[in-house]
């Protein structure tokens, strides 16, 4: 294929996405797999261009976003400080040294911040969500609050087309965890979708701290003022709740416009009823239009 081609890779942890555009930005294919950062033992270079040749993919140019930039990943990109605008990602484009031959290779930078009480957090892979979504008219004035669930969830505030701040939260791993090992795991039954239960557990997230309502969870069970097979939906509500309270708590006159959701549909899904139970309005992303939104910036498209 001819160099005008453009990849671009959302390379996380455990899962990658990958797309191919022609040089008017159109798209060509889609791919995912789970050749993740964590399986692809070391060697990037090749899994790249094992997924090169999949995508019929021989020269143009490579971006990649998520996990492969991160410590664990391809190469350490630094991250960019919350001072920088979104529109900076463009212009610290990270250039792969060891590419294969042909190809044009470029990470996106993540960002990191420190908080009113001098503790870190960093994003990799959001950020470009991010850009996407302000590109696709998101709030018009490019300001607001973004809520970006997944295994580590991210809360992100924008104002003008710069994070002034964001928050992350460890929900979606916590789920996982609690879900398959440990007492939890020992009396929850079918995963499935009890809204009733989800709604309980969201309201009980405002009553105390998290490890002991958890506790609580299971003791509804065994006092059998719950049936387990709610117990995977209570405790799905008590997690986002923990979540959503705290993030309340640190806007204390409440939301002042729309939050704008970028997931995938089953977790925007239950963020959504989340957000409408406690009477926050929400409206919802699709994340490849997102990303290909964030691409077409990055490469230097029109448009």
């Amino acid at each position: 294929m001819g160099a005008e081609l453009i990849v671009g890779i959302d390379w996380g942890t455990s899962n990658r996405r990958a797309y191919v555009l022609d040089a008017r930005g159109a798209l060509l294919r889609r791919h995912e797999d789970a050749m993740g950062i964590l399986s692809v033992e070391g060697d990037y270079r090749g899994s790249l261009q094992a997924l090169l040749a999949r995508l019929e993919v021989e020269r143009g140019e490579v971006l990649m976003s998520g996990m492969v930039g991160s410590r664990n990943g391809w190469h350490q990109v630094p991250y960019l400080s919350t001072s920088a605008p979104l529109t900076a990602l463009a212009e610290a484009l990270f250039e792969v040294p060891d590419a294969p031959q042909g190809l044009r290779c470029r990470i996106v930078p993540g960002y990191s911040h420190v908080d009113s009480n001098g503790l870190p957090d960093v994003m990799r892979g959001e950020e470009t969500q991010l850009l996407g979504a302000l590109a696709l008219g998101a709030e018009q004035g490019a300001s607001g609050w973004f809520l970006l669930p997944g295994t580590h969830s991210k809360w992100a505030n924008v104002d003008n087309g710069r994070i002034v701040e964001f928050f992350t939260y460890m929900t979606g791993e916590l789920y996982a965890l609690l879900t398959t090992h440990g007492t939890l795991a020992r009396v929850a039954q079918a995963d499935e979708s009890v809204s009733e239960a989800f709604a309980a557990g969201l309201q009980a997230a405002r009553h105390g701290s998290f490890s002991h309502l958890a506790f609580c969870c299971r003791a509804l069970v065994v006092t059998d003022a719950m049936p387990a097979s709610h117990t995977t939906s209570w405790l799905s509500g008590l997690l986002i709740g923990s979540e959503l309270y705290d993030i309340l708590r640190r806007v204390p006159s409440g939301m002042p416009q729309t939050v704008q959701v970028v997931g995938s549909p089953a977790l925007a899904r239950r963020y959504m009823a989340a957000l409408e139970l406690l009477g926050i309005p929400a409206r919802t992303w699709e994340p490849d239009e997102v990303y290909l939104a964030a691409l077409r910036i990055l490469a230097g498209l029109p448009r």
